[in-house]
């Protein structure tokens, strides 16, 4: 159970809670299953335990979760903006209603099963992140740095990934139906089994040139044995050229 005194520092603001936790730096506060719907920007959650805490209209811009326990936690209708969720757990997280995660740094963090259906996480910092099976349909990741993410079955349906950087991304099994990833960075990407299917690529980055001009748009073998891995992905009627015409692939690519 949360002790009282914990939950009066929150409520006393933003500025006593951290000038206690700078007081007490080797205390881990546990602070789980608890609710917050109020104004704690800038707030210090590093290292808590946030555990199944509901976080429901809470603004929460530019607070620091820095390797906080926010397992199963449901940020209903949250402003995370520009928040430090670096090394995080999330997994098993709820992010529905639109949460706000634009320029929030998730390096590192664990957002396994995660479902971030709907959000609004442009230029947002994956580095690293684990995001295996997570549901992503329909976010808004334009401009976000998945480097090295690792993006097994993730659900990315109609997804904005426009200008998004997945260099070394793996993509296993994804499925991209009607992405948009345009623009991306799509270096070392690992597509294996993914579904691409109406995805939009259009100049996109897959080995050094910026568009798909000179690569032979027919020629897909020219692919695998090059940066991006697209063994048995699925691209029927995937936008390959830069001037939107699209590619119909009949079957999957192998």
């Amino acid at each position: 159970m949360v002790s009282r005194e914990l939950l009066a520092l929150i409520s006393s603001g933003v500025q006593a809670w951290n000038e206690w936790r700078d007081k007490n730096p080797e205390i881990n506060p546990d602070l789980s299953h608890i609710e917050l719907s109020t104004i704690l920007d800038g707030i210090n959650f590093s290292y808590a335990n946030l555990k199944g805490v509901k976080i429901y209209e809470a603004e929460l811009r530019n607070a620091n979760f820095y390797n906080a326990d926010l397992s199963g936690v449901d940020f209903s209708i949250a402003d995370l903006s520009g928040a430090n969720l670096s090394h995080a757990n999330l997994s098993d997280g709820l992010f529905l209603a639109s949460v706000e995660f634009s320029g929030a740094n998730l390096t590192g963090a664990n957002l396994a099963r995660a479902d971030l259906g709907v959000c609004v996480i442009y230029h947002g910092l994956f580095f690293r992140a684990s995001l295996s099976g997570v549901n992503l349909s329909h976010a808004n990741l334009h401009h976000a740095s998945l480097r090295f993410a690792d993006l097994n079955d993730a659900n990315l349906h109609g997804a904005n990934l426009s200008g998004a950087d997945l260099c070394a991304a793996d993509l296993k099994g994804a499925n991209l139906f009607g992405a948009d990833l345009s623009y991306a960075d799509l270096r070392g990407a690992d597509f294996r089994n993914a579904n691409l299917t109406h995805a939009n690529l259009s100049h996109a980055k897959l080995f050094g040139s910026p568009d798909f001009e000179k690569l032979g748009i027919y020629d897909l073998s020219y692919l695998n044995d090059r940066s991006v891995n697209f063994s048995k992905a699925n691209l029927n009627g995937t936008c390959l050229h830069p001037t939107g015409l699209e590619f119909i692939l009949p079957i999957a690519v192998n």
